[in-house]
């Protein structure tokens, strides 16, 4: 199901006018996702879970931080158009909601750029 909604973020996000803002979650999503599973399958010991050295836990916190993007990807498009895989319906520009969800937006790919760095750092 997650992937479903991945696709389809990716999908609205990619074919509708974008802010920079959801045009770097967009391509920081398809980048994240390319590199967490050439990771992923560097280092299958990692894919377990039960495995605590600094480069699995490292792992597990950048594939959470890439799934929160995509979360806060969906509720930020989010709306009936959307969820029918139509184009992304951001909130109307200049509203407390608009300025609020932007933020969450822009913090969830702060959050993940820099658990990919803390990745990086390990490989």
């Amino acid at each position: 199901m997650r992937r479903m909604f991945a696709v389809v973020l990716l999908s609205a996000m990619a074919l509708a006018a974008c802010t920079s803002t959801e045009k770097a979650a967009y391509s920081t999503v398809v980048a994240a996702k390319a590199f967490l599973d050439s990771v992923k399958s560097k280092h299958p010991e990692c894919t377990a879970g039960s495995n605590n050295t600094a480069l699995c836990v490292d792992l597990r916190k950048a594939t959470d931080a890439k799934d929160l993007l995509v979360d806060a990807g969906e509720i930020y498009c989010g709306g009936a158009q959307f969820d029918k895989g139509g184009p992304c319906q951001s909130p109307a520009k200049g509203t407390d909601k608009a300025g609020q969800m932007l933020d969450k937006l822009k913090a969830a790919l702060s959050g993940y750029n820099q658990t990919e760095k803390n990745l990086r750092g390990l490989l």
